[in-house]
């Protein structure tokens, strides 16, 4: 399918490489100096924060290509709204897979920040959470309030705040930062499986 991809990236050689390999799959790239408010955007790549949250703001999915130093660095990202996450070291072939999955509403992490974001003691298992809770807890995740996850879900924030201590008491936290570590992790991964499963199509990224 034919995107139309802003490329928000850094003058300078990456950025020149990013726009020439999209091109030559059929995309339609704009750099940022060039771009005008009228031009048609379904997906932003940048390696800035800033464009992240101005595309978010705006319904554009987002997919942000920088070092990620830790955890918590893709972590701020999600909460700016990232649809899709990559290192700057991953190979072209994930940066079409992060644009797929990005129009398409799904989440991508590279494999390098897959790994990163499991690699630690994680009791990351949806089968004792209900569907709702599971619903709660990606909404958390992504860095959501009660109030808002509430909007999302059509609930009220109390019955939101329960489902939180419920999940809570499932997953033996004590504290927020447990609960949305967990929720985190949990999240991280089900990208991988989406990544995995919903996404990869080698014969068309091949190179």
């Amino acid at each position: 399918m034919l995107h139309h991809v802003y490329v928000g990236m850094r003058p300078g050689l990456i950025q020149e490489g990013v726009k020439d390999y999209l091109t030559r799959h059929s995309m339609r790239c704009v750099i940022r100096r060039l771009h005008r408010a009228e031009m048609p955007i379904d997906v932003c790549i940048t390696d800035d924060a800033a464009d992240v949250e101005k595309f978010s703001n705006l319904h554009i999915p987002t997919v942000l290509c920088t070092e990620f130093e830790a955890r918590a660095d893709v972590t701020e990202a999600k909460r700016k709204g990232a649809r899709a996450c990559i290192s700057v070291w991953s190979g072209f072939k994930h940066l079409l897979l992060a644009i797929e999955c990005a129009c398409q509403g799904k989440p991508y992490l590279c494999p390098a920040l897959s790994e990163m974001m499991c690699s630690t003691n994680v009791r990351a298992n949806t089968s004792d959470l209900t569907p709702k809770e599971a619903d709660v807890i990606h909404w958390i995740s992504m860095g959501y309030s009660s109030k808002q996850i509430g909007r999302k879900l059509g609930m009220s924030p109390n019955t939101v705040e329960t489902h939180r201590r419920n999940i809570k008491l499932k997953i033996d936290a004590h504290k927020v930062s447990e609960l949305t570590r967990y929720a985190i992790n949990l999240d991280a991964i089900q990208t991988i499986h989406i990544e995995r499963t919903d996404c990869e199509k080698p014969s068309r990224y091949s190179t």
